[in-house]
């Protein structure tokens, strides 16, 4: 186990009606004029962001609402969040909806206080040290933003998507009622599952130290909820059990908890975030896709990790004669178990990519990945260019 700091400074307030409770949260934290961000959709159309603004302007407070947040929010609403902001002296941020609007709303947050362009803090020109408080009401199972540091933002000038890992994204409140995801199409529920599987992930399969039994275990009660929880849903999507417990598992897995003691790799990510930069892929879809290709380019590198995977998560009998036939039917299995969901385990099933991917566009997503100052990118196995372009290959 390596020496961690851990931090989760977010309140976390789950259960039924706890939207309620919005107007009062944000006057204990000290909001006194707010902006509530959303995306313009079914939190607007169904009355839900009414509803919540009204219990903060019976609290007291003042309102100023800005939609329009889109999947893989853009930097250009950012930039119009940050002067509305400004202009109307918002004090407070309030996101209602799921990961996009989240991450907009810190991306706001971050800008209002910063006299330069916020996006030096995504290309990692400048570091943050000032943002504006944010609250956050939940209305999707999925990216765990509510309870991360992170927040990812795609400049749509030249298709960039980049993440901006620092703890003063941390929200100070998050409000989730699990009921008020069972709304949601089959789709974006099932994206939600494969995203909180992958933030567990990114931390689980770099276990170079070893000595983590604590977080392996963490980190596999995560895999196993959304196995558990994810095929309940397919037979019945109103399971107010299975909602609540992906809801929890998201803000866990992605609040540094299962990462405890070891290093993560983020190289699954960050290569589905070209795919997305490029072509708007919602990034569940995305990563489901992703991640099968990716363990079967490094699996090799660390198979002791794999096979505790594969044993304990994925139900493999272990094959004492060649173990690497375990690895490989525990990846099989978890694609089968996307795919039992609907989601895509192929580039050529992503609905949004309507052209071929060919070489070159590989090539090109390959080469703009994030790099660092040794010219690759996770940690598990330290890819480079090639070898993203080979996990491309392997995804088609």
């Amino acid at each position: 186990m390596l020496d961690f700091t851990f931090q989760s400074a977010t309140q976390l307030i789950v259960g039924k009606g706890v939207e309620n409770q919005t107007g009062e949260w944000i006057k204990r934290y000290g909001g006194t004029r707010v902006l509530v961000h959303h995306d313009s959709g079914y939190v607007k159309i169904s009355g839900l962001v009414d509803r919540i603004v009204k219990t903060i302007k019976d609290a007291g407070i003042e309102v100023v609402e800005l939609g329009g947040v889109v999947p893989n929010p853009r930097l250009s609403l950012v930039h119009e969040g940050i002067a509305l902001c400004r202009k109307e002296k918002v004090d407070f941020l309030l996101a209602i909806g799921g990961g996009s609007v989240i991450d907009s709303a810190k991306a706001i947050g971050m800008g209002v206080p910063y006299a330069g362009d916020v996006w030096d803090f995504f290309i990692k020109k400048e570091i943050p040290v000032k943002a504006l408080p944010l609250g956050v009401v939940i209305t999707i199972a999925a990216t765990g933003s509510e309870l991360s540091n992170d927040t990812v933002i795609t400049n749509e000038q030249n298709n960039l998507k980049r993440p901006c890992p620092y703890d003063i994204n941390r929200p100070v409140f998050a409000i989730e009622n699990p009921e008020l995801t069972m709304t949601l199409p089959p789709f974006q529920t099932f994206s939600g599952v494969v995203d909180i599987f992958s933030h567990s992930m990114e931390r689980y399969f770099n276990d170079q130290t070893g000595g983590n039994e604590l977080t392996d275990r963490l980190a596999e009660a995560i895999f196993l909820t959304c196995m558990d929880c994810g095929r309940v849903l397919m037979d019945d999507p109103n399971d107010y059990a299975a909602r609540a417990n992906l809801m929890v598992a998201a803000s866990l897995s992605h609040n540094g908890l299962t990462g405890m003691g070891r290093t993560a790799d983020w190289a699954s990510h960050l290569i589905e975030h070209e795919l997305s930069g490029e072509f708007d892929v919602t990034h569940g879809a995305g990563m489901a896709v992703i991640i099968p290709a990716w363990m079967k380019h490094v699996y090799k590198d660390n198979p002791g990790i794999f096979l505790k995977w594969a044993t304990r998560v994925m139900g493999v009998s272990y094959d004492y004669e060649k173990p690497e036939r375990t690895i490989v039917e525990a990846i099989y299995r978890l694609e089968c178990f996307f795919k039992s969901m609907g989601m895509p385990i192929r580039i050529s099933e992503l609905k949004e990519i309507k052209v071929e991917v060919t070489e070159a566009i590989m090539r090109k997503m390959a080469e703009r990945a994030p790099f660092g100052e040794d010219g690759t990118i996770g940690a598990l196995k330290k890819l480079n260019a090639d070898d993203i372009a080979e996990i491309y290959r392997l995804a088609l």
